[in-house]
């Protein structure tokens, strides 16, 4: 399947070209590939509008394509909240967006925002009591308001089983850290287990850039990936979360449709870092995502985030991500770095070798957007003073 905005080979480590398939999002027909997202997929066709917020219906799009905000919800016929960003693409799926009224792109609910400043946090609990008896007027108005997706009272449980586990060490997470400890400690014989969330090994290593040549992160995935899946003691579990860490090295992970119950005589934590976003007006607009995202999409599902970009950093990860988003035919119009100077000065020479302007001390101030709200159209960068 070949769309505007899919790249070519080798972007996309988790899709498969050869396999096509069809779904729906709020009744359109799109077509996606075999390891796709919902969210990639829909951002393969354009789509970049996802569902509405909680209070307020503001406009929502993918964030960080990880699972970790609930920019990216959708209701499924049988199952609600689901992850759009991590769910896995089906033939025949059907979903929808959550929290709107009449159409997810023209919701009747939106106007709900310009009264935002008189509906700060708990105003319902302060609210609608005088006078007296006027709650039970106002109580099922609020609470047809409130909740987020819609539950199928007619759902039949699937069977869910249990398996036990025993092993030396239990490393939780296979990014680089993860793989190097697992091989190290499988090298000095223990038993080893590894568990990932997501389907292929490497963490960061999947997806970020680590050099200005683009070359060194795949590299490293490559051999570290091919000596922890030959390696005798160390089992793997992808796909899986381990969601506690109790007494006596206890773990429960869920991988699909089993739950396993793990004993480990030493565990070993390594499940990375979390981007933190920026805070500024306008910054849940469809189209506002991490860079994290950006490249989530690009070397994972093979999309092409955008036609025009503006990168906004606090390190020098942002340089690298502006030139991956280069790279793959994004135009970077700028990068704002908070900072006074990056710590590499090579990266700000590469980017300015392809025309890429870099503004220090700067942030941005504001995202633009266009009526409707449901894409950022623009930013207005501003200097930090003081």
């Amino acid at each position: 399947m070949t769309t505007p905005a899919r790249l070519p080979a080798p972007m996309g480590l988790l899709i498969d070209r050869n396999q096509p398939l069809t779904f729906s999002f709020d009744g359109k027909t799109y077509q996606g590939l075999q390891g796709d997202s919902i969210a990639s997929a829909l951002l393969a066709n354009g789509r970049f509008l996802l569902s509405r917020s909680f209070k307020y219906h503001r406009p929502r799009g993918p964030l960080t394509m990880a699972g970790q905000d609930a920019n990216s919800l959708v209701q499924l016929p049988r199952e609600p909240n689901v992850l759009a960003d991590t769910f896995a693409l089906q033939e025949g799926l059907e979903a929808t967006g959550q929290n709107f009224s009449g159409s997810l792109d023209h919701d009747r609910d939106a106007w709900l925002g310009k009264f935002s400043k008189f509906m700060p946090v708990g105003f319902y609990y302060r609210s609608f009591y005088k006078p007296k008896g006027m709650w039970k007027v106002w109580e099922p108005i609020i609470r047809k308001k409130a909740g987020l997706g819609v539950l199928d009272l007619n759902f039949q449980p699937e069977y869910y089983d249990k398996a036990y586990l025993f092993t030396d060490l239990a490393v939780i997470g296979a990014g680089p850290a993860g793989l190097q400890a697992a091989l190290s400690a499988a090298n000095a014989g223990a038993k080893v287990l590894l568990i990932e969330q997501q389907p292929i090994l490497g963490g960061s290593l999947t997806y970020a850039r680590f050099d200005i040549d683009g070359q060194r992160a795949g590299q490293l995935r490559r051999e570290l990936n091919d000596a922890v899946q030959a390696h005798a003691n160390i089992r793997v579990l992808t796909q899986a979360t381990c969601n506690a860490w109790f007494t006596d090295n206890y773990l429960p992970v869920i991988q699909g449709k089993r739950l396993y119950k793990v004993r480990a005589t030493h565990c070993l934590v390594c499940s990375g870092s979390f981007d933190q976003p920026v805070i500024f007006r306008n910054n849940d607009l469809p189209g506002v995502m991490l860079t994290s995202a950006a490249q989530r999409l690009i070397r994972l599902y093979a999309v092409k985030p955008g036609k025009r970009a503006v990168v906004l950093t606090g390190n020098d990860d942002g340089y690298l991500a502006a030139l991956d988003l280069h790279d793959q035919g994004v135009e970077v119009a700028a990068v704002a770095d908070m900072r006074t100077h990056p710590s590499d000065q090579a990266l700000q020479v590469a980017l300015e070798k392809r025309g890429i302007v870099c503004h220090m001390s700067t942030t941005v101030y504001e995202a633009l957007h266009e009526k409707g709200m449901r894409h950022v159209s623009g930013v207005e960068l501003r200097t930090i003073t003081g």
